[in-house]
């Protein structure tokens, strides 16, 4: 299951920062490969590879979101015990709510993605529109710096102004998952052919 295959790997990401020597800046690099990880594992139970052979009563828009919850759920669980292990292994109190804010936009990028892609098929490949965009995301602003950088650590003088803007994508993706969770938009039917003179 993606979902655990990427809990494993966002514990091994966390495992040299949280037993090596005190350093806070590694435990928050390790918080935020783990949320991308776990985004990214999240993004396959969004997609049923199912839904083209089956017939359900339920509506589409329940079935979305009940995915949605077994995704979010255990991933959630499993980034706050790693942050309670980071922050227990430094000498200095991780700021939880700008990293807890950094985690659920790493997070959705790659379930929005998935949600979006979903809309349009169920293709073995569909769910790897999450990856593909945090990937594509996050090589695209690793190289950037100063105020320009998503990325700063606490001790920068840019951390609160850059967490504003983190904290206006966090409603943003929220509002494009539920307008993907949606039913599926109607399919354009053609109209009839004129018959040729």
């Amino acid at each position: 299951m993606p979902l655990v295959a990427a809990t494993g790997l966002s514990v091994a990401a966390m495992l040299p920062a949280t037993f090596g020597a005190a350093a806070p800046d590694a435990q928050i690099w390790a918080l935020r490969i783990a949320a991308v990880l776990l985004g990214a594992g999240a993004s396959f139970a969004l997609v049923d590879l199912m839904a083209p052979l089956t017939m359900t009563p339920a509506p589409r828009w329940l079935q979305q979101w009940l995915r949605t919850a077994i995704a979010v759920v255990p991933a959630t669980v499993v980034w706050l015990t790693l942050y309670l292990l980071a922050n227990a292994s430094t000498p200095v109190a991780l700021p939880f709510r700008e990293l807890a804010t950094e985690a659920a936009v790493c997070f959705l990028g790659g379930l929005v993605a998935a949600a979006v892609a979903a809309r349009v098929g169920h293709s073995a490949t569909t769910a790897l529109a999450g990856p593909a965009v945090q990937g594509t995301m996050l090589l695209a602003t690793l190289f950037l710096t100063g105020k320009y950088s998503p990325w700063p650590l606490p001790e920068s003088r840019h951390w609160s102004g850059v967490h504003e803007y983190w904290l206006w994508a966090l409603p943003i993706l929220v509002s494009v998952l539920f307008a993907a969770n949606r039913e599926v938009w109607p399919l354009r039917r053609a109209g009839p052919v004129a018959p040729k003179a």
